[in-house]
This record gives structure tokens, C-alpha cells and sequence, in this order.
């Protein structure tokens, strides 16, 4: 079984994108897609906070429904997961992103928007989503933070994590003061990093 799925990358589509894994080949561990299923996507919504329970509930429900439409959502979940994965993970590796993927983000995002309703919250105005049981609005938090994230992040924070000897390529955030965080997360690829560098010093010695 895989290891459970952390939270690691700062902003929702980061995350997103770190849904399946590790990003490159590695001998002793095949990709793993955490989203197998439309349920499971539901549930990493839920746990990520872009849906809340009455959503989440009215969308299982649904799917027993239509199980053809939910396939056809998980599908384009995952055409969107891609995009974020190439434009970011482009970002990181400070190259120019790939233009198919920036116009997947753009026409998700002007999809996503055209749902969205402005609404007053206690700190502000904010773009909310009508409650209606599209299977598609688990995509619409998505895509309008990849899209914000790629205007508005601040490019040198964005970065990939090089653990595992560089197979891993999950992205993340880096919000650390001195801008210097290296791993996806500590208790994964940190621990693994810095046990291997023990043996290695350890064999030598």
C-alpha cells in the first residue's frame, strides 16, 4: 500500500498536481495515482477544503446516478492534473511553460469562472460556486488557483523536490524564511535523503 497522502505543496493546484507519484522513474517504486476513482477524488476535495460536506455527501450520491458522468470528470481531472504538473513543474526548473498546458489551464479556468458568483465574506468579497451538484466543480477551485498561482506566485518559490535521487518531482511552495526548503516533506523524502547520506558515509567509513 502506498504511503497516505500528505498535503505538502502551500497552494491547492500544487497539491493537486502532487496527486499521483513519484514523477520519475524509480526502480523500487512505480507511480502511484492516488485519484483511482471518482470517490477518491471526492474525498482528497473534501480533505483539501474546495468542497465541504453537503457537497461532498449530494456528489456521492450522484454518482450512483451516473456513473459515466463521473468517469468523465475523473478523466478531465486528470488532463488538468498534467497541465499543472508541466507548467509548474516547468516553473521550478525556470523554463518557459509548455503552451498546450498553459491553454488547458486557460480554458479551464475560463470554465471554472463562468460558474463562479462574487459573493461578501466576513473578510471580503471572494468568488464562491452555486451548490449544484455538477461533478465538474470539484475542477473549478483547481483550476482558478493554478490560474492565480501562475499570475501571481512568486515564481523562485515555486520548487520540486529533488528527494529520492531526484525521482520524486512533487512541487511545493517554499514559504520558509530563508527560501531554502529542499523536500516535498521532511518525514518523506528529508528523512530518506539524510538517512541515505548516513549509510553512504557510514559504508565509506
Amino acid at each position: 500500500m502506498p504511503e497516505p497522502l500528505e498535503h505538502i505543496g502551500g497552494i491547492v493546484c500544487l497539491d493537486f498536481a502532487n496527486t499521483v507519484g513519484p514523477r520519475r522513474a524509480r526502480p523500487d517504486k512505480a507511480p502511484h495515482d492516488y485519484l483511482p476513482d471518482f470517490a477518491s477524488l471526492i474525498e482528497w476535495s473534501s480533505n483539501a477544503g474546495t468542497i465541504g460536506a453537503n457537497r461532498a455527501s449530494l456528489l456521492r450520491r450522484r454518482v450512483q446516478r451516473d456513473p459515466d458522468g463521473a468517469r468523465d470528470t475523473l478523466r478531465r481531472a486528470k488532463q488538468l492534473r498534467e497541465a499543472i504538473h508541466a507548467v509548474f513543474a516547468a516553473i521550478a526548473q525556470g523554463e518557459e511553460p509548455p503552451d498546450p498546458a498553459l491553454g488547458q489551464l486557460q480554458d479551464a479556468y475560463a470554465e471554472a469562472m463562468r460558474h463562479a458568483t462574487l459573493i461578501s465574506t466576513p473578510t471580503g468579497l471572494d468568488w464562491s460556486w452555486s451548490p449544484r451538484g455538477e461533478f465538474d466543480c470539484l475542477l473549478w477551485p483547481i483550476a482558478r488557483s493554478a490560474a492565480e498561482a501562475a499570475i501571481n506566485a512568486d515564481f523562485g518559490r515555486i520548487k520540486e523536490c529533488r528527494g529520492h535521487n531526484g525521482s520524486c518531482g512533487w512541487l511545493f511552495y517554499d514559504t520558509s524564511k530563508n527560501g531554502l526548503r529542499r523536500w516535498c516533506s521532511m518525514t518523506a523524502c528529508g528523512t530518506w535523503e539524510k538517512t541515505s547520506r548516513r549509510n553512504s558515509t557510514t559504508r565509506k567509513a
